[in-house]
């Protein structure tokens, strides 16, 4: 797997369980943000899912820098960031996965200040 960041994210998963610390990998050559439970889980290889990025769109939430979407197959993914990491590193990330990859600006929802 060719990652180029990997890092703990919480994931939204429902009204019941709300936020879940997740580890994620981002693999470039995939393009996929994978996420496991652990590190530990991780590096063992089990994978708990994913979220494929091709044909996604990003959204980034203007007022609360610590959240953003992935909306893919007409279903939205919430992200929240951690104290050990920066939404702001994701998401230059992903973005940056987009440009290579030749999708529209247009498809990203916001820009990234770092990118821009």
């Amino acid at each position: 797997m060719a990652s180029i960041m990997e890092g703990p994210l919480s994931k939204w998963t429902n009204v019941m369980k709300g936020w879940q610390y997740r580890w994620f990998v981002l693999d470039y050559n995939a393009g996929l943000l994978s996420y496991y439970t652990s590190k530990d889980k991780m590096m063992r290889g089990s994978r708990r899912g994913c979220v494929r990025l091709r044909g996604a769109v990003i959204g980034i939430d203007d007022e609360d820098d610590s959240t953003f979407t992935i909306t893919v197959d007409q279903k939205t993914f919430h992200f929240q960031v951690t104290k050990k990491t920066s939404s702001l590193d994701f998401r230059s990330c992903i973005v940056c996965l987009f440009k290579a990859e030749e999708t529209q600006p247009s498809r990203v929802k916001a820009p990234v200040p770092s990118l821009i």
